[in-house]
C-alpha cells in the first residue's frame, strides 16, 4: 500500500521539532521522508434473530489489520552535534569493507571490530529493511513494523417481554478480545524492534571516518531485529455483561 510522506513530525515545541526529527544530514533541512502513519484495514459484521416472541441471540465481529508502527534506524549518540542523540539516521554499509566497528571490552570481554563486522552484516541480512538499503542512509519512519492482525468476537442473548405496555429486556453478552490468540498462542501478537539504535559510540577516528560499536543485548551482540511484545492487547481476554432495561 502506497504511504503517505511528510517533511517533518512536528513537536509540542521548538526543541522537539528539532531534535525529534530523524535525518542523514542538515538539521535544519531534513528532507521529505515517510509519515509515522501505518496501514489498517478492518471488517465488521453483526447477525441478530429473534425466536419466540420472547429472545434474541446476536452475533458480532470486529476483524482488524494495522502496522504495530514505525521506527528508524538511528545512531546511539551526536554525531552531528546538534544536541539531539537519537536523530542521526544511520548509514546502511554495502559490505564488511565499508564497515568500522571499533573493538571494545565489557567486563572481561573483549568485542573485536571484525567479530562486530561480521555481526552487523549477518544483522542486515535478517533486516528486511536494511538489507534493502545497502549503500544508502535508512529513512526517518522508514521501518514498517509488521502486520497485527486481531478478531474480536461476541455474542448476546436478549429475553424480553412487554409487562405493563413495556419492553423489558434481560441480555447477557459475552466479549472475546483477540479472540484468535485464544484459539493459538501466537497469533493476535504485536512486533517491536529489539532496538533502533544498533550503532552506538559514535565518534571520527584518525582518518575521519566514523566509528561506531555494534550494540550488545544480553551479552551477545544484536542478531535479530524483532522480538514479539507483551501488553495486555496481544493477548486474549473475555469480558461479561449483564445489562437490564425497559422502555
Amino acid at each position: 500500500m502506497p504511504r503517505n510522506r511528510a517533511s517533518v513530525d512536528a513537536g509540542s515545541i521548538a526543541l522537539g521539532s528539532w531534535t525529534g526529527n530523524q535525518m542523514s544530514g542538515d538539521p535544519n533541512n531534513p528532507g521529505v521522508s515517510y509519515s509515522a502513519k501505518g496501514n489498517r484495514a478492518y471488517l465488521a459484521g453483526s447477525y441478530r434473530f429473534e425466536y419466540l416472541n420472547f429472545g434474541a441471540t446476536t452475533f458480532s465481529f470486529f476483524f482488524e489489520g494495522f502496522n504495530a508502527g514505525t521506527n528508524h534506524y538511528t545512531l546511539g549518540g551526536d554525531l552531528n552535534g546538534d544536541g539531539g542523540t537519537a536523530n542521526d539516521l544511520i548509514y546502511v554499509p554495502r559490505d564488511e569493507s565499508e564497515m568500522n566497528s571499533q573493538p571494545f571490552t565489557v567486563g572481561t570481554r573483549l568485542y573485536t571490530a571484525a567479530e562486530q563486522a561480521a555481526a552487523w552484516n549477518a544483522y542486515i541480512s535478517q533486516d528486511s529493511y536494511l538489507s534493502g538499503r545497502r549503500g544508502q542512509y535508512a529513512e526517518r519512519n522508514g521501518v514498517l513494523l509488521p502486520m497485527i492482525w486481531r478478531l474480536d468476537f461476541n455474542v448476546a442473548q436478549d429475553l424480553f417481554t412487554d409487562i405493563g405496555g413495556r419492553r423489558h429486556a434481560l441480555q447477557l453478552r459475552a466479549d472475546f478480545l483477540n479472540f484468535g490468540n485464544l484459539l493459538n498462542s501466537d497469533w493476535g501478537v504485536g512486533q517491536r524492534l529489539v532496538n533502533a539504535q544498533p550503532l552506538t559510540n559514535p565518534a571520527a577516528d584518525a582518518q575521519g571516518r566514523v566509528g561506531y560499536r555494534l550494540r550488545v543485548v544480553n551479552n551477545e551482540l544484536m542478531s535479530k531485529s524483532l522480538e514479539t511484545t507483551s501488553g495486555i492487547n496481544d493477548v486474549y481476554r473475555i469480558q461479561f455483561s449483564l445489562r437490564y432495561s425497559f422502555n
